[in-house]
């Protein structure tokens, strides 16, 4: 993988494959919510779907049509830190492919008759979100966990903000952040580097510089939040402070996590869904960022299942310190190392790795250190990492759907039923 960083700062990652058919290219852009304010939240996603509806030399039809007649595809997302697009395409077409993605995110024409239009959009999303227990649950932890924090800000902006954001605020951001010291570009698969790189240098040479980014830190919030709502099916949230994404105990933690309620022989899976069919699905991961983090546990189930399930999973939270064994341990290690190993054969999911880590750390973190790090995980270290993050004391808990009341969840939490 070669890194290269252009007169303006806009730093390139290159990662051939020669062996495949296709290639990838993406941006990923210092642009989210954590670079947002209350008045303009959702400014950040709003512009991921803006520039599709056209740029200043293409339509909303022409970039459709140019990317089909290629055989490619055109994609993005938004996340709380930032922004990437992204498109996908037989080896003799990525070069085509990409002048059509950098062209509508760094030309968008901003229409003020789109903007009407994908505001519609984008209101219809927040409300498939608010339809949907696990999202509305998700978004209500994080914004009372995070809260006093950029980080507290969702993803898709509220109703509020997005029915009166204005087209200046959309020209006040991508001045902001679409600049050359806040854009990492990845290419990875078979291409032709040569092409790709004046492509790069022609329509991203002339980029401001900018700032470099600077993200606020994070700090978590402990509570019991609850949302009374009409779902068939009750959502819980039980989260613990967590760690930033370079954190030593990262390695630990997944170990940890992965026993507890990421694998399908976790202890939640197989105690909570598997012996007592409680609950639909239950899950342990982590929610890390650039300058903090929290560990949560999931549950889908009915409301009157609530008691029971949330009994059983602390009492298993407060057991694993001191039952931690040796083979699940092994078999946790296995698991993530096969799984990471997999993952570094897509190009795709290997450069969303390589393009975040640059971005947000501003080096590559290579992968023999990271499975160097997975490696030297030992029971003892697990057993140290339960016990130091999981900890039901510290604990917050968010609850939607067929909710009880705060007394009912404090005693569960507590041990006091």
């Amino acid at each position: 993988m070669r890194e290269i960083t252009l007169s303006n700062g806009l730093r390139v990652l290159l990662l051939p494959q020669a062996h495949l058919q296709s290639a990838y290219f993406g941006l990923w852009v210092a642009a989210g919510p954590v670079f947002e304010t209350k008045e303009n939240n959702g400014v950040s996603h709003f512009i991921e779907h803006i520039v599709f509806k056209g740029s200043e030399t293409r339509s909303t039809l022409e970039i459709a049509q140019g990317a089909d007649r290629l055989g490619a595809t055109l994609n993005a997302y938004t996340g709380k830190e930032y922004t990437h697009f992204y498109t996908r395409a037989l080896a003799e077409n990525i070069t085509a492919a990409a002048e059509i993605l950098l062209d509508m995110v760094l030309h968008p024409r901003l229409d003020e008759a789109d903007l009407a239009t994908e505001r519609g959009v984008i209101l219809e999303e927040i409300g498939m979100c608010e339809d949907d227990p696990a999202d509305l649950c998700c978004e209500l932890a994080e914004s009372s966990l995070f809260k006093g924090s950029p980080y507290a800000l969702e993803i898709l902006g509220t109703k509020d903000t997005v029915r009166r954001m204005q087209k200046a605020q959309f020209c006040a951001q991508l001045a902001s952040c679409y600049t050359a010291k806040r854009i990492v570009i990845g290419v990875g698969g078979k291409f032709d580097e040569d092409a790709i790189l004046a492509l790069i240098e022609k329509m991203c040479g002339s980029l401001p510089p900018g700032d470099s980014p600077r993200w606020p830190p994070l700090a978590i919030n402990q509570g019991i939040y609850l949302r009374r709502a009409q779902f068939e099916q009750t959502h819980l949230l039980l989260s613990f402070p967590g760690i930033s994404l370079q954190h030593p105990d990262r390695f630990a933690l997944q170990v940890v996590l992965f026993v507890l309620g990421t694998g399908a022989s976790s202890r939640l899976n197989q105690r909570i869904r598997e012996q007592l069919g409680l609950v639909y699905q239950i899950d342990a991961w982590s929610g890390r960022f650039l300058t903090g983090g929290y560990l949560a546990v999931t549950l889908s189930l009915s409301g009157e299942s609530q008691k029971t399930a949330l009994q059983e999973t602390c009492k298993i939270i407060r057991e694993l310190p001191e039952s931690l064994a040796e083979d699940e341990v092994q078999t946790a290690k296995a698991k993530l190392r096969a799984s990471f190993l997999m993952s570094r054969e897509q190009p795709h999911a290997a450069l969303a790795a390589y393009g975040h880590n640059l971005l947000l750390f501003g080096r590559q973190i290579d992968d023999e250190t990271l499975l160097r790090g997975l490696a030297l995980v030992t029971l003892q270290d697990a057993k140290d990492a339960a016990a130091r993050y999981l900890n039901l004391s510290a604990a917050a808990l968010t609850a939607v759907g067929q909710v009880k009341n705060e007394a009912f969840y404090k005693a569960i939490l507590q041990g006091e039923t």
